[in-house]
């Protein structure tokens, strides 16, 4: 009984203390991948005040009258975020197609369009759409992204607008948003340093989760060694007595120590693993 408590004890602190640093390293990483998708919280949007969509139209009076924007659909299919973007006008590097000259633009634009996703997350859209589909690997999961038209069809949306991204550049002369789309209003981008803030907030919360089971289960096997150790007073006196000297006998202890630690600990991490991808 004592070496099953030492083993699942040092077992479980270890599965959950490393199944959090894991958690933590795939969050980030994916905060990372979610940033670089569409640039999220680098610029501006514009988005009606009563949450509903917009028309084309609105879109193209806004581009008349001088404002630098771009339409952005977006909806789910089978568990899957779907963004619709225009590659023509999506500000800086938002598109998933390079426009230098080295992409098929017509076969992103023409037809059934391209599809572009983790290979997961293309498997996971269905026979209904027919568009190409193309697995790319700095696109978050679970996200697809493709021309608007493109979305607007799959979706059964055609004409529609969920928001609008703001360049940063301001032409000479645009007008007033309140004359073009009374109905819309601005949100401003979320600076890096809001971002990083609310998630340091979270990972220290589950890194301090994480170092609080783990002294738990060293208090446990703490317990575990301690009852041993007393119990094993006569064996050690009767060792010393029989001439063994201490250092030999601490050397043994120590390493059945280790091999216990070693064990638990290698058990503990596959555990933190499954716990983790769980």
């Amino acid at each position: 009984m004592q070496a099953f408590t030492l083993l699942a004890g040092l077992a479980l602190a270890t599965a959950l203390w490393s199944g959090v640093q894991a958690i933590n390293s795939e969050a980030r990483a994916s905060y990372d991948a979610a940033a670089a998708t569409l640039g999220e919280g680098q610029f501006d949007q514009l988005r009606r005040t009563d949450g509903a969509p917009m028309t084309q139209a609105t879109f193209v009076n806004l581009r008349r009258a001088g404002w630098q924007v771009s339409p952005v659909i977006e909806g789910r299919i089978n568990g899957q975020r779907l963004i619709g973007l225009d590659p023509v006008t999506a500000p800086g590097a938002l598109t998933p197609i390079p426009l230098d000259g080295t992409a098929d633009l017509s076969a992103f634009l023409i037809g059934h369009g391209q599809v572009f996703g983790t290979l997961s997350s293309l498997e996971m859209l269905g026979d209904d759409v027919m568009s190409e589909r193309i697995a790319v690997t700095d696109i978050a999961p679970n996200t697809i992204l493709s021309d608007i038209g493109t979305v607007q069809r799959i979706l059964g949306r055609d004409g529609e607008i969920d928001r609008l991204i703001v360049a940063p550049e301001v032409p000479i002369g645009r007008q007033e948003l309140a004359d073009i789309a009374p109905q819309l209003s601005r949100i401003a981008a979320q600076t890096g340093s809001d971002v990083a803030q609310l998630t340091d907030s979270f990972h220290l919360n589950l890194t301090a989760f994480g170092f609080l089971s783990f002294a738990v289960g060293i208090f446990i096997v703490n317990g575990a060694i301690g009852l041993a150790f007393e119990q094993r007073r006569g064996v050690i006196r009767t060792l010393r007595a029989l001439g063994v000297p201490l250092s030999s006998v601490m050397i043994v202890m120590a390493i059945e120590l280790l091999c216990f630690a070693v064990i638990a600990g290698g058990v503990g991490v596959v555990f933190g693993y499954l716990i983790a991808s769980v």
